[in-house]
């Protein structure tokens, strides 16, 4: 092979190792899942760093497993058959397993993705609870700035010139290397000699083109391109046969009115950056509502193993009253139907207490679901050991209604969501507003180009066609061919021997601008659409939060009368009691006190359970139920609770030691 040829050969299969390599090794090199033990919700996903590592950008980014196994803290929490609970336990295991949690926590990392997108020129792909403007997107969601390659033609010409002014730039704001190489050959008749001393015309030829292309975000944009080719053919008229050219362009393009500057190409990563905050919210409204469930679903469980020992309590009085009737009867002091009585309220209360035990267990079932991402092995079969009470009500266990709604107004996700897309809707404004302009674009453009191959030495007097020499009897062989080729064509095109200046200005003003006038009017009416949700999510928090205060003063109230009716009961059955031994009373007397001492007793539970949900009620209104709980929202982004909540008065809190 010809050294011309071995050059160009080897210069296209670097060319091609460099193309094909990274896009073969990031096949290749599939990432273990086994790498990482958990996804860092908080980190920023994607291969971001290009040099030194130049393959890294095409390989998969390192996305861990999703771990479901249970954290080590519920394993702990096991022994003896039972999984021993506090509040403070419930608490933690959730932010740990709860699945609703864990599945709102790729929100977040979906917001880190869409800021990485649009960093590389694209439009984020939101994520559930994002606002998305529908005047931001020309096209579907996804769509950006726009990508291209190239603005030079590869075939022969390379990049046209002549008495034009020639515009090149384009592409993301990731800079865009690109190479394309060809081969063609092709025979075809031709109608006269006169042109190229032949009836017919071969060519054969091959090219290659790399360069570089990348748009900023103040809006200019460049593009640089260097390239050439080998062509041969039969003709006799021209004077380099074969003949080698080489290109080399460098663009510049920036836009003066419409899409100048950083506030309009910065679009889409301002909103990225604020819709992380807004994913953060989104994130942190499910943990409060969470928090709200698992707490309710706790404040049933310890009311529901109150109503079984209030259950048994009433089957104790029962068992108690039958065993006296029966030795009675058997002395004949009572008659024998006050048996038959007191065995159907036995029945009656073993019924009770069977349905107590079994909403417990229920109850049981639903709170290890919460609490685990699987029930399996011996948490199957465990039973709930609960370490607290249902809480006794506290004379300033709420502050007054204009505290309570001060603090839901600055505390609720809601509110801040709604404010972050008045924000994404302000980013989106000031892009609109640019686009009313019209659009005046500058260009710059430096080409140069070289032209060598093969010529023909001819002696002096002798003009040189191709491999001929024109004599005065016709063409004859030239006695010599000078062998130039890339060297010379390259060395013409870097000295700028023949060179291509091009300066001028692109202006475009659509005459009515309709399409313009309405993408700005929908983002203005879209911005009066969020102030007006915003008014009307502070009108239904005020709602939410008035309802919850006066739910928690219903059931306040509702403890006291409940416990006060509990001791005036107890207080009857036991008067009822002692004029039954004296003879003054009856069987259905007694029952009918245990009757009602068991239903006030149930009625006390009920209303304190319902007075610790209103409480939980009330905290979620105002937003301040992590706070109280002292639950850190990292923590809940990473499913792991490094410091402990110690929550006040749980069982799981160490009591304050007084000093002296």
């Amino acid at each position: 092979m010809k050294p011309h040829r071995q050059r160009l050969v080897a210069l296209m299969f670097v060319a091609g190792i460099l193309v094909i390599g990274p896009c073969l090794y990031a096949q290749e090199a599939s990432p273990s899942a086994n790498a990482a033990p958990a996804i860092n919700f908080n980190s920023e996903f994607g291969n971001r760093q290009w040099f030194p590592d130049v393959w890294k950008p095409y390989e998969q980014p390192l996305i861990p497993e999703t771990k479901m196994s249970n954290s080590e803290r519920l394993r702990s929490l096991l022994s003896d058959g039972k999984l021993h609970l506090s509040l403070q336990d419930v608490i933690e295991l959730a932010l740990e397993n709860n699945l609703d949690i864990a599945v709102a926590r790729y929100t977040i990392a979906y917001s880190h993705t869409d800021l990485l997108r649009t960093q590389g020129g694209g439009a984020p792909r939101g994520f559930n609870g994002a606002f998305s403007s529908s005047a931001l997107y020309s096209g579907a969601v996804g769509s950006g700035v726009s990508a291209s390659t190239s603005g030079v033609s590869t075939s022969t010409g390379g990049v046209s010139g002549g008495a034009n002014p020639v515009s090149l730039g384009g592409g993301t704001f990731d800079p865009t290397a690109f190479v394309s190489t060809g081969w063609n050959q092709n025979l075809s008749p031709l109608g006269t000699t006169v042109v190229t001393g032949v009836p017919y015309e071969f060519n054969q030829g091959a090219d290659l083109y790399t360069g570089l292309v990348q748009e900023f975000q103040t809006g200019a944009s460049y593009e640089v391109v260097l390239g050439g080719g080998r062509y041969k053919n039969n003709a006799l008229t021209d004077a380099f046969n074969p003949q080698v050219y080489t290109e080399l362009a460098v663009g510049f393009t920036q836009p003066l009115l419409n899409g100048f500057g950083r506030r309009v190409n910065s679009l889409f990563i301002r909103i990225a950056k604020n819709d992380e905050k807004a994913a953060s919210s989104v994130f942190r409204q499910q943990v409060i509502s969470t928090m709200g469930t698992v707490l309710n679903e706790y404040w049933d469980y310890l009311s529901d193993k109150e109503n079984v020992r209030v259950k048994e309590q009433a089957l104790a009085y029962s068992q108690k009253l039958l065993e006296d009737n029966k030795k009675q009867v058997e002395i004949g002091t009572l008659a024998p139907i006050s048996v038959v009585q007191a065995e159907s309220q036995v029945a009656s209360d073993e019924q009770a207490l069977i349905v107590a035990q079994t909403n417990l267990q229920q109850q049981g079932e639903l709170i290890k679901t919460a609490l685990a991402k699987k029930v399996e092995g011996d948490l199957t079969s465990a039973q709930i050991e609960t370490l607290d009470k249902l809480p006794e009500p506290k004379d300033n266990d709420i502050p007054p209604l204009d505290e309570a709604l001060r603090l839901a107004f600055a505390n609720r996700p809601e509110i801040e969501q709604t404010e972050l897309n008045l924000r994404d809707e302000d980013i989106n404004l000031a892009a609109r507003r640019n686009s009313l302009l019209p659009s005046l674009n500058f260009f710059a453009t430096y080409a140069a180009t070289g032209l060598s191959g093969h010529q023909a030495v001819c002696p002096a007097g002798e003009a040189a066609l191709a491999s001929y020499c024109e004599t005065a009897t016709g063409a004859v062989p030239a006695p010599s061919i000078a062998p130039n080729g890339v060297s010379q064509a390259l060395s013409q095109t870097f000295q700028g021997n023949y060179k291509n200046y091009s300066v001028g200005v692109n202006l475009q003003f659509p005459i009515r601008n309709r399409q313009a006038q309405a993408d700005m009017a929908r983002a203005l009416l879209e911005r009066r659409l969020l102030e007006t949700q915003l008014q009307q999510s502070k009108n239904n928090i005020a709602q939410q939060v008035r309802t919850a205060v006066i739910g928690v003063i219903q059931a306040k109230a509702s403890v006291n009368a409940a416990a006060k009716a509990t001791i005036l009961y107890q207080q009857t059955l036991d008067a009822e009691r002692k004029k039954f031994q004296l003879g003054e009373s009856t069987v259905f007397l007694v029952i009918q006190a245990q009757r009602d001492l068991a239903n006030a007793e149930g009625t006390e539970v009920t209303a304190r359970s319902t007075y610790a949900k209103a409480i939980t009620s009330y905290q979620q209104a105002v937003g301040t139920i992590l706070g109280d709980y002292n639950v850190e929202l990292n923590d809940a982004i990473q499913g792991a609770v490094a410091h402990p909540t110690n929550i006040p008065g749980s069982a799981a809190t160490p009591a304050p030691v007084k000093l002296d």
